[in-house]
């Protein structure tokens, strides 16, 4: 079966990959906001830093609940990785806003191959994720 564009339906490994990485992916940025909420000067950024984190994580939670249980996804595999390097507090709403732009555009194509009647599951991880990133990418433009 083939989408619109002519792109096939996502199967159950590449749903399961998907999920994995989406997974590292929130995970990460979990990391990253929790270490700049105790040393971002700005209590607004501050306070946005340590909501969007506890998003990330929830985020995190949902895709390792959606991911397929089958031998061939390894849900901790994408998240092994080295630590961030330290980003200077004038340069951390820009980099995470372009992190937000990024995830959701990558959210948009992976939501475009998904089979609504055969996977509302992932159709709906897909959505409530897309909207908490778009949530915060607002906020961020009043930081």
């Amino acid at each position: 079966m083939t989408v619109a564009d002519g792109t096939s339906y996502l199967g159950i490994i590449e749903i399961g990959d998907i999920c994995a990485r989406m997974r590292a992916r929130s995970l990460g940025l979990f990391e990253q906001l929790g270490r700049w909420v105790f040393d971002t000067p700005d209590p607004s950024s501050q306070r946005l830093f340590a909501e969007a984190a506890h998003r990330h994580a929830w985020h995190a939670e949902l895709w390792a609940q959606r991911a397929p249980v089958i031998p061939a996804v390894d849900l901790d595999g994408p998240t092994a990785g080295a630590p961030a390097a330290l980003i200077p507090a004038t340069e951390r709403i820009p980099l995470y806003t372009a992190a937000l732009d990024e995830f959701v555009d990558e959210l948009r194509s992976i939501g475009a191959r998904v089979d609504p009647v055969l996977d509302p599951s992932t159709v709906r991880t897909v959505d409530l994720v897309t909207a908490d990133l778009l949530d915060l990418r607002t906020r961020l433009r009043l930081c």
